[in-house]
């Protein structure tokens, strides 16, 4: 018997076949599990091509050695001796210890942690109204500066424009001036461009540290204090820190487009899916681009926005929300989808997690249709995540796909990880683009949708299996330019593939016969 590793002991098998003795040299990796003597044994009969009539002599001698070499090896592993028995428990001890949670040492608790612990407490307390309020008036000097951004922007570029039209208009003025002065007003507004940004990332980090302060200051004044009160029998009346900051004036702002909302074509329906067990789901139908429908709308209004309500009471939460974003494989913050996100999360301060330019720095380099990243939010309406699914947008628009594509794949996968995540709603583009195109006929648009409806249903169907939180709201969203005439056709095909819960209504008078036929349908 020769080792090969240290681990790794040989196996000599001698076999008697026929006239002849066949003597066989097997590895065999320690240590061994014994249920794994029948498949091994399988193993070795297959690949020396050997009868199946040794199969009871090669599992008996296979036994013999890996129980003995089993025991060798630990043996040598631990060094169970005479000598060190007081040694070996002690080492069992320790590796217990290290094993078992309830000996382990708390784990360091970070300042985010002791930020969201305190934020989740003062939302689901009477501290909720001051604390949206106090993000509120954050929110509004950030939205004044961008307003003053553009501002300085617009009257720049009408200087500019002014400037270039007197310049190609002067007779005496050659190519390399107006080259020249195009180079000037590049570099004019790329100065403007810089320090605005400048200004607003200072401004965001020095708001996000103060409401981070602010946030875990009345927390413990809140609920700590409190708590340390009640145990030595006093009581304390709770008291709210109130400052100026917290008026928030909205005389100068311009109302006039947030308090007419868009109407927007939605159905909505109520379904049960499972083979058993069935489980409620709620699925709507609407019609709209995802970057309108994460914009928080109403924002003017003196009332608190019950988008933004929502949104802070589910943030650390197990009921969180999410919807896909087609992107380009680069996810360029510069154009797409992805610029429409970056230009709407700048608008106001993410007071919890890294802004998107962060978040997408840490991607993966190299992606491929169907691959998606993963970021997270507080800062936009609907979605807590957004699922950021790689596609190849010219050809998804014009290639008819099937269930196999990377794309479907992908989104099994983004369903999946929502499942395993505590995302209980869910966002999808119905037909897999977010604007409309010529080809896109009315058969097109009713082929995509079908895929698409009947491979999310099997992937629901499918959630059962996967464990973690049950999906509970389904949101399918058309392209926002799409007819009247499309959309109902997709939303009559929702019901259909989803087989819709109708409620059966019975007169107390009805006869079982009736009963019976009304079943029957």
């Amino acid at each position: 018997m020769s080792k090969i590793k240290d681990n790794q002991v040989i196996l000599n098998l001698e076999l008697q076949l026929r006239d002849s003795l066949v003597k066989l040299e097997i590895p065999v990796e320690l240590p061994f599990e014994e249920t794994k003597i029948p498949e091994f044994t399988q193993l070795i009969i297959t690949s020396f091509d050997l009868p199946i009539i040794v199969e009871d002599d090669i599992a008996k001698k296979l036994s013999e050695f890996v129980e003995k070499e089993n025991l060798n090896y630990l043996t040598k592993i631990w060094k169970i001796d005479e000598d060190n028995v007081d040694q070996n428990i002690k080492v069992w001890e320790q590796s217990f210890r290290d094993e078992t949670l309830q000996y382990n040492p708390p784990e360091v608790v970070g300042d985010d942690e002791v930020f969201a612990e305190a934020y989740h407490s003062l939302v689901h307390s009477p501290m909720l109204g001051t604390l949206l309020r106090k993000e509120s008036a954050l929110n509004s000097t950030i939205r004044e500066m961008h307003r003053m951004k553009n501002q300085e922007i617009s009257i720049l570029n009408e200087k500019q424009a002014l400037e270039m039209s007197n310049a190609t208009s002067n007779m005496n003025s050659t190519t390399t001036d107006v080259n020249t002065l195009a180079t000037i007003h590049f570099e004019e507004a790329h100065m403007v461009q810089t320090r605005w940004q400048s200004l607003i990332e200072s401004e965001n980090l020095k708001q996000k540290r103060e409401f981070r302060d602010w946030v875990v200051r009345n927390y413990q004044d809140y609920f700590i204090e409190a708590e340390e009160l009640s145990k030595k029998g006093g009581k304390k009346k709770h008291s709210v820190r109130f400052d100026e900051s917290l008026m928030i004036s909205y005389g100068d702002e311009d109302t006039s487009s947030s308090n007419t909302e868009e109407h927007i074509l939605q159905e909505s329906f109520t379904i049960h899916l499972g083979s058993q067990m069935k489980q409620m789901y709620n699925i709507r139908l609407l019609c709209t681009h995802p970057i309108d429908f994460l914009r928080f709308r109403n924002e003017s209004s003196r009332e608190l926005s019950p988008q933004r309500l929502q949104t802070a009471i589910s943030l650390y939460s197990t009921d969180l929300s999410g919807i896909v974003l087609l992107t380009s494989p680069d996810i360029s913050i510069y154009n797409g989808n992805t610029k429409g996100l970056m230009e709407l999360t700048q608008q106001t301060t993410e007071f919890h997690f890294d802004n998107l330019e962060s978040q997408l720095e840490n991607r993966p380099r190299k992606l491929k249709p169907g691959d998606f990243v993963v970021t997270r939010h507080s800062n936009v309406n609907g979605a807590h995540v957004i699922f950021h699914l790689v596609v190849d947008l010219d050809a998804l628009n014009k290639i008819e796909i099937n269930s196999r594509h990377p794309v479907i794949l992908g989104l099994r996968n983004i369903l999946k990880t929502a499942c395993l995540n505590d995302i209980t709603t869910i966002t999808i583009p119905a037909l897999l683009v977010h604007e409309m195109a010529e080809v896109m006929t009315v058969s097109w648009c009713n082929r995509r949708a079908e895929l698409v409806y009947k491979c999310v249903k099997g992937f629901m169907i499918e959630m059962a299996s996967w464990g973690g939180a049950e999906m509970k709201n389904l949101q399918f969203l058309a392209p926002k330019d799409i007819s009247e005439e499309v959309f109902s056709s997709l939303a009559a095909m929702l019901p259909n593939i989803f087989r819709v819960s109708n409620p059966l209504r019975l007169s107390t008078s009805s006869s079982s016969h009736s009963l019976q036929h009304q079943l029957s349908h």
